[in-house]
């Protein structure tokens, strides 16, 4: 199976949210998906199968030479092939050109799998947000530096 890494345009934005549906109790809108593609779109990269899209990492460069994982998922029906491990890598590689430092993001304290994912690719626990998601669960934070 070959995979293919690109950045994502809005015309995937649809794709993209079908895997959020599939993937999450709480997806953000589309229309949060398509706003996230437009203008994070450079610092963003979805995975590609056979030409469709089945994954993604949408970030967003920050000004203190971060960039922020603001949403990730792998299509159920992909997930366990390395599809993941492929985009946080290439994320990786992408922070690095840009000149930033490092990685962040929030997950929910009980997605044991992304977390798994995460620190298997080098991130690290830094906090906890309480009650970071409006239906009333903790955030963890996890930081790799990329510099």
């Amino acid at each position: 199976m070959k995979v293919r890494l690109r950045n994502p345009t809005p015309s995937d934005a649809k794709r993209i949210y079908e895997i959020e549906v599939s993937s999450f109790d709480h997806p953000f809108s589309f229309l949060v998906i398509l706003s996230q593609v437009i203008l994070h779109g450079d610092t963003s990269l979805v995975a590609e199968v056979n030409g469709k899209v089945v994954g993604y990492a949408i970030a967003a460069k920050e000004v203190d030479k971060k960039l922020h994982l603001l949403n990730f998922a792998v299509d159920p029906q992909y997930r366990g092939l390395g599809i993941g491990s492929a985009l946080l890598e290439s994320l990786e590689k992408l922070a690095k050109k840009k000149g930033l430092k490092s990685i962040y993001l929030e997950v929910e304290e009980d997605n044991y799998r992304a977390m798994r994912l995460y620190k298997k690719m080098g991130f690290v626990e830094v906090g906890r947000i309480r009650k970071y998601y409006p239906w009333g669960k903790d955030a963890i934070v996890m930081v790799k530096e990329v510099a």
